[in-house]
């Protein structure tokens, strides 16, 4: 799906990737926000659609005429079937949603409807596509959403923009269920009641925030008496997920893992972390001191004015403008702004319209809930026993591996002791002589690490991610070789950091906390602490005078093992050259595209960050 700028026409012809980066809303971009030119405002309202645009309702998807047919720069010989269209939300038709949906290559009347991933097709320039050997439709039926309305080539007409998460996923269930109508394949009846095959919803970056809010609200409906249409909801995937900010806002331990920050360093950043965590605690979901963050540390090890930054999505590179990120857009773009291209998808055919892979609009819309959790409703959708598959590229800064195992460890569920206590194995992809990734699977959890990717797993190895989904909807496990160091069963203990970040609403935890239990699981041996140990505590509450110190030293990971040696390189593959290529192009023209993903994802965003899903 897209995010809150991403889009499915972008995921569906991007060089194989899901676009849903998580755009990194900073502060100096959000004072850019506002900032803006008149003229590039003026431009944004038209791409949403004027009132008495005459061909909006020409272009809503119907039974018969949503079959896409000769699409430009597309062998005419391809065999893949596609449809493509917009599915009005209101019988004024003044919300749309765009989605293209593409047929699996083996019994698509059985496979399932996987939402978002890796599409057929590939863009080789803006005149030509190219089939993909890795795409998701060799597993399954998939469908591509732009949304919310506003993203892509999904409008809204007066500026409807959605501004909470309630209307943003009841909009996603008017679309699927209507979508679902219309290629009533997927549908069976029974009982007086039309149950879908089985639906997983895929995403990255931002989708770590629509993809448990879709889950919940459709599995809600479903229990709903009056409801037509039950869908059958069988597992998520989110990819470097934004789910819980109190976590994923420090970055800290992952710069400190790759060399970029010592020990002092660190601590200087948790200190001022508190300010953060402060703003979250005040409600206030879009603040400075937390975006702030990120900015610290690439700030300081830029190389100075006009020097290259760390690309925080894949920090193996060094970018000009982390923006162009990840390569390819402009062509996408050009692409996609062909005329026939938008005729041939059934898409948006006003000459006013401009199809870009961000919205500023949506980003304002929904920026404000960029702090906001979702790992109660994750806790939640596990519980029910929804399957869900959460992965990350070791790679991303962004949406680090280090926030997402600890959010993880940090729910409460009925599986919470098998996937706590579960072996780490390694997970092996054919033709590949290197690990694909690492695996923790324990009740309806599977999380993995994916080697060689950064935020965007389906771009960077298209062929694990293919793995991945077969191995997801068809039940397979990731267990190809146990590793020979045994995971320790975790306890309360061991999630000091962890517990540090969450507040009583996160989740519904209940237990003993680390200050009641020490690493042997035992309370008692705090009462006999020995005189000299309490001496040097109260010497030590006696000095410390600064609050936020005192919060950073009881939240300081505690090492157990020594930091591993990591290699930072900059990257010379031609995606980083086409990415350098594309930047220079930029360099000529007006003003600053403001990308709203998040999803990019992202990406949208605030990431795209809104796919995506």
């Amino acid at each position: 799906m897209s995010t809150t700028t991403g889009t499915a026409l972008f995921a569906a012809v991007a060089a194989g990737a899901a676009a849903a980066q998580r755009l990194h809303p900073n502060s100096r971009r959000a004072q850019e926000l506002h900032t803006q030119d008149v003229e590039a405002e003026q431009r944004v309202l038209r791409l949403q659609g004027d009132e008495g645009d005459d061909e909006t309702e020409a272009g809503a998807a119907k039974q018969d005429d949503d079959l896409v047919q000769d699409l430009p720069g597309l062998d005419p010989t391809s065999k893949v079937t596609q449809h493509a269209g917009r599915i009005s939300l209101d019988d004024s038709d003044k919300n749309s949603i765009f989605y293209w949906h593409f047929q699996a290559a083996q019994d698509p009347d059985k496979a399932p409807l996987v939402i978002c991933g890796i599409s057929p097709f590939k863009l080789v320039d803006e005149s030509t596509i190219a089939e993909n050997e890795d795409s998701w439709h060799h597993t399954a039926n998939l469908l591509f959403v732009d949304q919310p309305v506003g993203t892509g080539m999904s409008y809204t007409r007066g500026n409807d923009f959605r501004t909470d998460e309630d209307s943003v996923a009841d909009d996603f269930y008017q679309f699927l269920t209507k979508f679902l109508t219309l290629h009533s394949g997927y549908l069976s009846t029974s009982e007086g009641v039309q149950r879908s095959r089985p639906v997983y919803i895929f995403g990255e970056s931002h989708a770590g925030r629509w993809i448990p809010e879709f889950s919940e609200y459709i599995l809600q409906q479903n229990d709903e008496p009056n409801k037509q249409i039950r869908i059958d909801l069988a597992g998520v995937g989110i990819g470097n997920g934004w789910v819980h900010p109190r976590i994923q806002y420090e970055y800290s331990d992952f710069a400190h893992g790759l060399g970029l920050l010592t020990f002092g360093q660190v601590r200087s950043l948790q200190a001022s972390f508190a300010e953060c965590l402060a703003a979250l605690d005040a409600g206030t979901y879009y603040s400075t001191s937390c975006l702030g963050n990120m900015d610290a540390i690439t700030d300081s090890i830029k190389t100075g004015s006009g020097g290259k930054s760390l690309n925080y999505y894949d920090v193996r590179q060094y970018l000009r403008n982390v923006g162009s990120y990840p390569s390819g857009q402009n062509v996408i773009v050009k692409y996609l702004n062909q005329m026939d291209v938008r005729k041939a998808l059934h898409g948006n055919t006003d000459k006013n319209f401009r199809f870009d892979v961000c919205s500023n609009g949506v980003f304002r819309a929904l920026s404000k809930l960029d702090g906001v959790s979702t790992l109660n409703k994750v806790q939640s959708l596990l519980q029910g026993g929804l399957k869900m598959l959460f992965y990350n590229g070791q790679w991303d800064m962004m949406c680090n591996h280090y926030g997402t195992e600890t959010l993880l460890l940090n729910l409460d569920w009925n599986g919470s002791d098998a996937y706590q206590q579960a072996d780490k194995y390694t997970w092996r992809v054919e033709g590949r002589k290197e690990p694909a990734g690492f695996a923790q699977q324990g009740g309806n959890l599977t999380y993995l690490v994916v080697t060689g990717a950064g935020h965007m797993v389906p771009m960077d190895v298209p062929d694990v991610a293919a793995d991945m989904l077969h191995r997801f909807v068809h039940g397979l496990e990731f267990s190809d070789k146990a590793q020979s160091v045994a995971n320790t069963a975790m306890n309360a203990s061991d999630l000091e950091l962890s517990h540090c970040y969450l507040s009583s609403s996160d989740t519904s935890t209940t237990g003993t906390t680390w200050a009641q239990q020490d690493q042997t699981g035992s309370s008692s041996s705090h009462v006999h602490m020995g005189i000299t140990w309490l001496w040097v505590a109260l010497v030590i509450a006696a000095v410390s005078s600064v609050l936020a110190v005192c919060v950073t030293v009881a939240c300081l990971r505690s090492k157990r093992q020594s930091d591993h040696e990591m290699i930072m390189q900059v990257s010379d593959d031609e995606d980083l050259e086409e990415i350098e290529e594309e930047e220079e192009e930029e360099e000529g023209e007006e003003g600053e595209r403001v990308p709203v993903n998040g999803v990019n994802q992202r990406s949208p965003s605030p990431r795209s960050r809104a796919s995506e899903v």
